[in-house]
């Protein structure tokens, strides 16, 4: 999810050639819904903090990883560790 309009989310998701896509929330709505708006984080910008969420093939939440700061990411090596879990199941 990012603020970025959706031509310059579909740009990134081309320049990637990422086999998923990219959602762009650039009024902020889901940010809020999410309550992962930082305002003010990013040179004076609203965008949201840093947030993974792992949903099943049911459409459940089954990881969620958010930041305190836009500076800091989800470890893949975590991320990959949610997803075997998931896969376990």
């Amino acid at each position: 999810m990012s603020v970025d309009p959706p031509e310059t989310s579909r740009r990134l998701r081309d320049h990637l050639e990422a086999s998923f896509t990219f959602l762009s929330d650039s009024e902020g709505e889901l940010l809020d819904v999410l309550n992962i708006r930082h305002r003010g984080g990013h040179q004076g910008l609203d965008i949201a903090f840093p947030t993974a969420i792992l949903v099943d093939e049911g459409g459940r939440v089954r990881w969620i990883y958010q930041s305190d700061t836009y500076r800091q990411r989800a470890r893949p090596e975590s991320i990959f560790a949610a997803i075997n879990r998931m896969e376990a199941r």
